[in-house]
Parts: structure tokens; sequence; C-alpha cells
């Protein structure tokens, strides 16, 4: 089955290179002629217009998320929870696939000429390339210089839940798979007293932030929850291994309003016992 996912994965990741290079090199082109000013305005233009074009794909397929939340992983079609987040019958469809003939010009020509076959196909083909090109134009982006300020004082979550309740909550967290190794309930305590030696890495930032919202939702953490986490760099995003900042949560937890992320249903059984304990 992975031979499957790679020989797909392997095609995907040519032809967005290929559609990445074609928009880097007209971007290096422009900015031989253009002077500093307008280029940053033209590259914020298109970070929100191909912004934009990503926020359209994920209202159109809630799921294609599980892409954008891996854009570091070369196989994310397989390392990802993608298999797990389609339907029984569009996963049959691409354990069928070993016989569908790819072909760069005939995608290029409709790019949604393989959606019948292959589900999202074409969704992910362009969530993967938008991510990239985004991130190439961010990082086209002079660094905004911040001035030296007084270290403040540390915050935490200020939770009140009682170790049974840290316990209960660990087995959730674990249950919906949050992170990629089991954690005990000691280290829950230590992430809400925000005393981490490392921080975790996220496998689904939504659904991180789906946990800490229905905690805040309980008042039983501080409502500051997306700066706390913030300042006390406690995750690594799912996808690029960074430190999660405030705005990246404030976006997923946004979007969990829209469309809850999958495991949501399994956080909100763990919570109503929380009352028993």
């Amino acid at each position: 089955m992975e031979s499957i996912f790679t020989r797909l994965q392997r095609f995907i990741n040519e032809f967005t290179s290929s559609r990445l290079k074609k928009s880097t090199d007209l971007f290096e082109l422009k900015s031989e002629y253009w002077d500093d000013e307008i280029l940053h305005t033209h590259i914020r233009e298109e970070i929100y217009k191909a912004s934009c074009e990503l926020v359209a794909l994920h209202e159109k397929a809630p799921m294609l998320h599980v892409i954008t939340n891996f854009p570091d992983l070369k196989n994310v079609l397989w390392e990802s929870t993608f298999i797990e987040s389609i339907s029984p019958d569009e996963r049959k469809k691409y354990h069928n696939s070993e016989n569908i003939s790819l072909s760069h010009d005939r995608l290029n020509d409709d790019p949604e000429i393989y959606d019948r076959q292959l589900p999202y196909f074409s969704g992910i083909i362009s969530s993967i390339y938008l991510t990239e090109y985004i991130a190439f134009l961010q990082s086209k982006l002079p660094e905004e210089i911040t001035a030296d300020v007084p270290k403040e004082e540390k915050s935490t979550f200020e939770h009140q839940l009682n170790p049974a309740q840290i316990e209960l909550l660990a087995e959730c967290l674990n249950d919906v798979r949050m992170f990629p190794e089991n954690i005990t309930s000691q280290t829950l305590e230590n992430i809400f007293a925000c005393n981490l030696s490392q921080p975790l890495k996220a496998r689904n930032n939504r659904l991180l932030a789906y946990f800490f919202s229905a905690l805040d939702d309980r008042s039983l953490i501080t409502r500051n929850w997306q700066s706390v986490i913030d300042k006390n760099s406690l995750f690594l995003s799912s996808g690029k291994s960074r430190p999660l900042k405030q705005s990246d949560l404030s976006t997923a937890n946004s979007e969990i309003k829209i469309t809850p992320p999958i495991g949501s249903e399994t956080i909100d059984k763990y919570l109503k016992q929380l009352k028993e304990h």
C-alpha cells in the first residue's frame, strides 16, 4: 500500500516543484527591476492572494487542512493523517490507482482531470504549491526590527484542574494522538505549569487549538492561553517544526469554529467526564 502512495507523492512533488520554480523564477525577474518598496508591496499582495486561494480550497474540502499541516513531509499522503481523514470509498480509489497513467501535460491542461479517480488530487497539489509559495514569499520580506523589552513575568495557564482530571486529559491527548509519542500526566502537568524541558511537536495545530479552546470555554484555563503557549514556546507546529505563535493559534482557533477537526468529538467525550473526577 505504501508503494502506491509513494508513487503518487513522487508525481505530486515533481509537479508542484516545477510549478513553484516557474513562480519563483518570475519573482526573481521582477525583483531585478522593482525597487524595494514596490517589491515588498507586491509580495504582500501575492501572499494575500495565495492565502485567499488556500482558504477557499479548505472551505471546499476541509480535510485538505491535513496536507497544509504537514508541509515539511515529502511523503505527506502516507506519513500524515491523510489516509485516516478520507472515507473508506475514497481510500479504496487510492488503493486501486496503480494503473492510472499520470501526466504533467494533461494535468496542466486540466487541473481536475484526476479528481474522479483520485479524490481531492487537484486540491492536494494546489495546497502544497500554495503553502510553499507563501513560505517563499514570506522569506523575501524584510525581518521586522523589534526593540529590546524588559523580560516579562512568566505566564501560565492558571488551570483549575485536580490530579485526577489531569490524568484523564493526558489519556484524552493520547487517544487523539495529539503528539507523536504518548505523554504522561506529569508531562501534561508540566505543560500547564509551562515547565517543559523542550517543546512538544503537535500532529495537528487545529486539534491542539480545539483542546485548549474547549478548556477555555469551560473556564478551566486562562482566556489568554494562546499567548501563554506563544510566550513559553510550548509546542512546535505540526508542519514546519517551528514554535507555534499566537497568530498561528488564532488562525487555527478561527478555523475550528467553522469546521471542527477530526478528533474533536473524542475530546468532547473526555471533557464531559471531568466533573466525575
